[in-house]
């Protein structure tokens, strides 16, 4: 176990997962690394939402990655991004697609890795 601190943030306790000989119910570094993907997509959609006058209702999103063996090496294939937008009208839906999509294209933390990001969006009207 280990724990991660900067200054100014609250620590967080981290392990490796039980898979690699850690303790279950703490954060990972592959938890994070998927987090870190989810989170910056997230905040991207916010930044643009804001630029373009989107006002949105809510945005939740659940994540996954896919771990493989390649060549010998363990890294991240896929990271999958399941979000749910819900705008307050009808009318918005094609625009919060179009800015959910630029978001996608535009996180760094995405365009930093070699795993492909694949984005499996709901959008609806309240």
């Amino acid at each position: 176990r280990a724990v991660v601190s900067s200054p100014g943030k609250p620590d967080i306790d981290v392990s490796s997962p039980p898979e690699f000989k850690g303790e279950a119910g703490f954060w990972t570094p592959e938890d994070m690394f998927v987090a870190s993907v989810n989170l910056c997509t997230l905040l991207t959609f916010v930044a643009f939402s804001q630029q373009k006058g989107l006002e949105f209702v809510s945005y939740e999103c659940a994540a996954e990655g896919v771990l493989e063996n390649v060549e010998g090496k363990y890294r991240f294939t896929e990271v999958a991004l399941h979000p749910h937008v819900t705008v307050k009208a009808q009318e918005d839906i094609e625009r919060a697609r179009e800015v959910l999509d630029s978001a996608h294209k535009g996180c760094f933390v995405s365009n930093s890795i070699t795993a492909t990001v694949k984005l499996f969006p709901d959008i609806r009207a309240a």
